[in-house]
């Protein structure tokens, strides 16, 4: 039996093989996730043809409660990974 074979289209921008839509400002272009985050024409693109919804909750969070979370999850990080040339936190 065969292995199951993907194949991508080219970025019209960057030229790698990735999963492409059409972009909605230039539809001539193909564009990859990255090249339609990174547009300078973005800002006034009104339908990008990559958004990201839901990712994050929109919210007034302290910035307290901010750097709680940044610690907490930077700390998560080095448990796993064991980064080297960091000193421990404190309690």
């Amino acid at each position: 039996m065969r292995g199951l074979t993907i194949y991508w289209e080219r970025c019209s921008v960057c030229g790698y093989h990735s999963p492409v839509k059409q972009c909605t400002l230039f539809p001539d272009l193909m564009v990859d996730a990255k090249c339609c985050l990174l547009c300078p024409k973005r800002g006034v693109c009104p339908k990008p043809a990559w958004r990201f919804e839901g990712l994050v909750e929109r919210g007034v969070v302290s910035p307290d409660e901010r750097r709680k979370l940044l610690v907490e999850l930077l700390e998560r990080l080095e448990e796993k990974q064991g980064v080297p040339g960091r000193r421990p936190s404190r309690p």
